[in-house]
């Protein structure tokens, strides 16, 4: 391992610890190949390496926002208080114009054509790095306006366009009360990965309520560059001209920073630490656990394939697909490959292991599934750690219980057969393998991902 990919992960560890032990007081909640870690604080750091998007799900006054706004400005080079100005505060009343922009209505009135390609964007919608804070307040069909930002970080009002690439993106949502709403599935499957802000702790409590004035926030801020960055947000410049302007602003702040011995990721850095990235492979384990897993949210052996239009079946054994409505999707995929090939670089592993997937992988999919009243039944009365939908995630994709045996566990039973009928198709002995593939399937009851080599190696 180079001596620059070493001090990359130093600094990135450098900034967790720092963030975690200054500014957002926390306890360990998550445990990978024997590393403890903040969840929150843990997988918003993989979200600013990933570019990727977070739900906060949790209490008032939990923390939430403060973990986002806190990361935003360490990862990107802001002030904290321009991060805070900029963050979208959601409420019953937002609509697109609230959100993205307005036209120019000034413009308008000259007869000048162009208006259109012009509107005068939002703050949030210039700034790169988002925040929108208590999401799930704006009523399910205006949640809509931010699917394509979310997903692609394209931005579109009338005939003007931003095109920000990814970047981190942050969503905080309260638990249910009489003034929120539900989150609509397409926006869910949008976010990479959810967690819970947790309660730190009555010590942690203490310090915290005694920074009544949030006097730590100063080292991050800076009043006049924040000054500065909202002219250049409000001088009605073409956008690329304000984000050569935004650029100049972050790297002032980021040598205010390095001079208070702050340390900070140059462009330069993220852009290595995403190659790196990238080059993680996933070892055996790791990859057919991923086999395993995506089968039995793909796969069923009564309708071909598992879909939202069709009930959730035990027809053909107590696999995954039986304990949830709807259906794996692509992003979920990409999301947990990138969050465990991340989180096993920050762990100086250049493959991932089987304890990187299945540890990051109820994450990825707590807020997307949404269990059957047969399996919430199951675990409801259970003492647990964690939210009711996350600790069932945890246990059906692990070893699972007495009652209900987790994907992990299956995995463990039926690996050795599934590796046998790789090995014999990836000698070209493909009747062999044919035939090993269609006796573990059992006639439909054996594991679904003997389906899928069953249709692979015939052909369909």
């Amino acid at each position: 391992m180079s001596k620059a990919k070493q001090k990359l992960q130093e600094k990135v560890g450098g900034l967790y610890d720092k963030i975690g032990s200054e500014f957002y007081l926390c306890r360990d909640d998550f445990e990978v190949n024997g590393e403890k870690y903040n969840s929150a604080l843990l997988f918003g750091t993989l979200t600013e390496l990933n570019r990727g998007n977070m739900l906060l799900f949790g209490e008032y006054g939990g923390g939430k926002t403060t973990s986002a706004e806190y990361l935003q400005s360490v990862f990107n080079g802001l002030p904290l208080d321009l991060v805070k100005r900029v963050a979208i505060r959601g409420n019953p009343q937002e609509t697109k114009e609230s959100i993205i922009g307005n036209p120019d209505y000034g413009a308008m009135n000259t007869g000048d054509r162009t208006w259109a390609q012009n509107p005068m964007w939002t703050h949030w919608s210039m700034i790169g790095p988002k925040i929108i804070d208590e999401f799930n307040r704006i009523p399910e069909p205006n949640q809509a306006i931010v699917l394509n930002i979310a997903d692609r970080g394209d931005i579109d009002y009338m005939r003007g366009h931003i095109s920000h690439g990814k970047f981190p993106f942050f969503a905080t949502c309260n638990y249910a009360d009489r003034g929120n709403n539900g989150l609509i599935p397409p926006i869910l499957d949008r976010f990479d990965v959810a967690v819970e802000s947790r309660f730190p702790g009555v010590a942690n409590a203490l310090h915290i309520a005694q920074d009544y004035h949030n006097d730590k926030d100063k080292i991050l801020s800076d009043p006049k560059l924040t000054r500065k960055a909202l002219g250049v947000l409000n001088s009605g410049k073409p956008q690329l001209e304000v984000q050569k302007e935004l650029e100049a602003i972050v790297q002032e702040h980021e040598t205010g920073l390095i001079s208070k011995d702050f340390p900070v990721l140059s462009r330069e850095d993220k852009e290595r630490i995403e190659q790196e990235v990238r080059a993680v492979s996933l070892d055996n384990d790791a990859e057919q656990y991923f086999a395993f897993l995506v089968a039995e949210m793909n796969i069923s052996s009564k309708y071909g394939q598992k879909r939202s239009i069709d009930p959730a079946t035990t027809e053909n054994g107590l696999y995954l697909q039986s304990s949830f409505v709807g259906s794996g999707s692509r992003r979920e995929e990409k999301s947990l490959v990138r969050y465990a090939k991340s989180l096993a670089w920050l762990q100086n592993q250049d493959e991932v292991n089987l304890d990187h997937v299945t540890q990051v992988a109820p994450y990825v999919l707590w807020h997307r599934i949404k269990w059957t009243p047969e399996a919430q039944n199951v675990f409801k009365d259970n003492d647990r750690n964690d939210p009711l939908d996350l600790h069932i995630t945890k246990e059906l994709l692990g070893d699972g219980t007495d009652e209900m045996l987790g994907v992990k566990g299956r995995f463990g039973e039926s690996q050795e057969n599934y590796q046998r009928v790789i090995d014999l198709a990836g000698h070209g002995k493909m009747d062999e393998a044919l035939k090993e593939a269609t006796d573990c399937l059992a006639g439909g009851k054996g594991h679904p991902i003997f389906q899928d080599a069953v249709n692979d190696l015939k052909g369909e």
